[in-house]
């Protein structure tokens, strides 16, 4: 039997006989037909293989998507069909069906069932948000414990930005400025019940540098002010804060850096920092003595969105003297569900995720994580809607009426109405405190 050798161009050798050449013509010839009928069925109606059973929790496509070359069938309950940017994300979670060329199609098996804490989540933080992006990344974290599988993504949380994620599914959670979303009543007003929060995180301290002939808030009304960079948490929150006063200054938006040297050079007239506390570039600031912190004065109309806060010298020794205080505020940050109105498979999924970091949440309070964690009041309401899930799980807890914190919430009212102190939420995290340094002691 004659053989021959044939070279390949990766330079590879092919040694071929009479015999192996008829066998491997007729394979090819087999494979191209096989090929011919898969390609046949893949291009075929759907309705051809009759009506396959989708798996839990998703929904067949209303139009043909196809990844990768096979055709994705299905997508996540909660997807609007109308998102263009919905077949790339769905064709991850969705198992496309294979179908044996020349047999007929069956009904797909049904998926195991598995808990909404098996899929893997995400959690979005405003990449400008130093504070926001460490306690994402510490949520993730502790929910490892009990199995769920997440990830932090960065990018922006302002009410405009929040707005587009609802209707995008960017992510299944997000950390954002609770002030600037109730703040902000007409434009959250058409998306404001499908992203519900879970719990009010720890506040964080806004900053107002100045010269220090600006003595008085109100004067930068019509000057203008570095806000923080465009449409990010921060920026929101000032710009919030401001309109909550009253003051309209003209605004101006670039990092902390530039706005700190646009405010040397005389171009700003003061620069607004949000959760700046480990911030370099703020702590390096005003040692010529040129600069301070302008008090934030606190009022009634205030505290629905904002927690008093003092600063002193140990906080900024640049810009606050050594015998001073400034009383400014803080801004509350929220863990919020996207895109999880009630009865949606979304906030199924979520449910269950707030439920492992409640029940979990002493993981959190270690001394390797945020400060800000510590205070964190789980049962503290806000002006915006509460996921059910979260709301129940609060109301399940609720037991006994607890004789020693009624009193302590009663003395604090007291001190509340008599000088504007802390409201019963805070004094609720006063009292924990209280209680966990007493169970510490000898």
């Amino acid at each position: 039997m004659k053989t021959r050798v044939r070279r390949s161009s990766c330079g590879r050798r092919f040694v071929l006989g009479g015999e192996a050449d008829r066998r491997g013509t007729a394979r090819r010839a087999g494979c191209a037909a096989l090929g011919l009928a898969a390609l046949t069925l893949i291009w075929a109606p759907l309705s051809a293989f009759g009506d396959p059973t989708p798996p839990p929790g998703m929904v067949p496509y209303d139009h043909p998507v196809f990844q990768d070359g096979r055709r994705v069938l299905w997508h996540g309950a909660w997807r609007s069909g109308d998102e263009k940017s919905g077949d790339a994300l769905a064709s991850a979670a969705a198992t496309p069906l294979k179908i044996a060329p020349g047999v007929a199609a069956k009904p797909a098996a049904a998926a195991p069932a598995t808990t909404p804490a098996a899929r893997e989540y995400s959690v979005l933080a405003d990449a400008e948000d130093s504070c926001a992006m460490r306690l994402a990344g510490e949520f993730v974290a502790a929910l490892q414990a009990d199995g769920a599988k997440g990830r932090v993504i960065a990018g922006r949380t302002s009410p405009t930005a929040l707005a587009k994620a609802v209707k995008s599914d960017a992510a299944d959670l997000a950390i954002a400025p609770m002030d600037a979303l109730i703040g902000a009543d007409e434009a959250t007003a058409d998306w404001r019940d499908r992203a519900p929060y879970i719990a009010r995180l720890g506040a964080e301290t806004i900053e107002v540098v100045a010269p220090r002939a600006v003595v008085d808030i109100r004067e930068l009304a019509g000057r203008p002010v570095g806000l923080g960079v465009a449409d990010r948490a921060g920026a929101a929150s000032a710009a919030t804060l401001f309109s909550r006063l009253g003051v309209a200054p003209v605004p101006s938006f670039a990092p902390l850096a530039s706005a700190l040297a646009d405010l040397t050079a005389g171009r700003l007239d003061a620069v607004v920092a949000v959760g700046a506390k480990s911030s370099k570039v703020l702590a390096d600031f005003g040692a010529d003595g040129r600069f301070h912190l302008v008090a934030i004065p606190w009022s009634p109309a205030l505290r629905s969105l904002y927690a008093p806060v003092r600063l002193t010298a140990n906080d900024r020794p640049n810009l606050i003297g050594a015998d001073e205080k400034v009383d400014t505020l803080g801004a509350p940050r929220a863990l919020i569900a996207l895109d999880a109105a009630p009865s949606s498979a979304r906030a199924d999924h979520v449910a269950a995720l707030a439920k492992s970091f409640f029940e979990g949440f002493d993981r959190l309070l270690g001394p390797d994580n945020d400060a800000s964690w510590r205070d964190v009041n789980l049962a503290a309401a806000a002006s915006w809607p509460r996921l059910r899930a979260a709301q129940d799980w609060i109301d399940r807890k609720v037991a006994a009426p607890n004789a020693s914190l009624a009193a302590f919430r009663a003395a604090a009212a007291a001190a509340a109405a008599a000088n504007g102190g802390p409201e019963a939420a805070d004094a609720d995290r006063l009292y924990d405190a209280l209680m966990q340094w007493r169970d510490a002691g000898p």
